[in-house]
């Protein structure tokens, strides 16, 4: 039961994104996305796949732990992965990691400050719901994201592009 205060009885805040989890098949493979952003992105992520942009891509397939941190986060999974066409590179090629975020909030930044700090070696793009405006938190948040990500991707002008093309929900 939540308080006027919006705290839970032990205290800690309650946040709602009011994320729609949908159970969708791609090739074969269930997948249980937990917001139908992530779902979107997946068609997006199917239609680059169909037209040779991209080899192929899984929904959460690694957990990245982060040995020796005692406060949160302790460890990280990335939304997807996905496989590049790279003709140097044997079998699978080069792969790199995408975080969809509908909100942008600061505990995904120490997620991303942490991966940079354990992993340095592994390539993560952020992909936002919208792109905050220059000034606020938003875009505070976003500055600081951008010292940890390759690319921050703005998905809404993504989707418009596509709309005729692949069947948003």
């Amino acid at each position: 039961m939540t308080e006027i205060m919006g705290f839970e009885a032990n205290k800690r805040i309650v946040r709602e994104y009011n994320n729609q989890w949908v159970t969708a098949e791609f090739n074969g493979r269930t997948y249980h996305f937990r917001s139908k952003f992530e779902y979107n992105w997946a068609l997006y992520l199917e239609f680059l796949k169909e037209t040779g942009e991209i080899k192929y891509w899984t929904y959460e397939p690694d957990i990245f732990y982060f040995p020796n941190e005692k406060t949160a986060p302790v460890q990280y999974t990335p939304d997807f992965k996905l496989w590049v066409h790279n003709p140097g590179m044997p079998d699978d090629g080069q792969f790199y990691y995408q975080e969809c975020k509908g909100y942008h909030d600061g505990s995904t930044n120490k997620k991303f400050q942490r991966m940079y700090k354990h992993f340095p070696h592994i390539v993560i793009e952020l992909v936002l719901m919208r792109i905050p405006k220059r000034s606020g938190k938003g875009a505070n948040r976003r500055r600081v994201a951008q010292k940890y990500c390759r690319r921050i991707i703005d998905a809404s002008e993504i989707f418009k592009q596509i709309k005729g093309f692949v069947k948003l929900i």
